[in-house]
């Protein structure tokens, strides 16, 4: 909430059309796609839900927007490869697993996912962003030269672990994750 607008002497936020994005990808995590109605974010935001109808035409233009907002973070990881140019691909995994840390694209995902278990529009992007994510990695473990099931087991072991990992072991510690981390990519990247 960068602007302000003055009413009546009194400064108030102007929300933006990302800050309602954020707030409904943060109640779509915590509570579920059901959950993100106007009031609830207004409510999180602090102002009068008003202001959404200046972003959004109702539930269903937020929707399809929040899905959009969710697909640019979710393509974080792979859009910023290209700032990797000089990286060993070693580096380049550490570093996608580490966007997605910053991003929290491990807890959108779930989330993302559970919303598709019960909307086959957006079960179908879901399944369309996966498939991506999965070409990316797979083309980073190609570069060192793996092939087959060898190549198969690397890929989706990554992407599975990198996805779930926060969810599943939510309580380990920083450098306990570190440590494994390290273990898991000695693992995944010998022959």
């Amino acid at each position: 909430m960068n602007t302000q607008n003055k009413i009546n002497g009194a400064t108030k936020p102007r929300v933006s059309k990302t800050d309602w994005l954020n707030a409904a990808l943060d109640v779509l995590r915590e509570s579920g796609i059901e959950a993100v109605r106007v009031e609830r974010l207004a409510d999180k935001l602090n102002v009068s839900k008003s202001g959404f109808y200046y972003h959004f035409n109702g539930r269903a233009d937020l929707s399809a927007a929040l899905l959009e907002h969710w697909k640019q973070l979710d393509a974080v990881p792979m859009s910023q490869m290209r700032n990797w140019g000089g990286a060993s691909p070693v580096d380049v995994l550490q570093k996608v697993v580490e966007t997605v840390s910053l991003y929290d694209l491990s807890g959108l995902d779930m989330a993302i996912r559970n919303w598709a278990a019960t909307d086959p529009d957006v079960k179908k992007v879901y399944r369309k962003e996966a498939k991506q994510r999965v070409a990316h990695i797979r083309r980073i473990f190609e570069s060192m030269g793996f092939v087959g099931d060898d190549l198969e087991m690397r890929v989706h072991t990554f992407v599975g672990y990198t996805t779930t990992e926060r969810l599943v072991f939510s309580d380990m510690k920083p450098r306990e994750r570190a440590r494994l981390w390290k273990l898991r990519m000695e693992l995944l990247t010998q022959p």
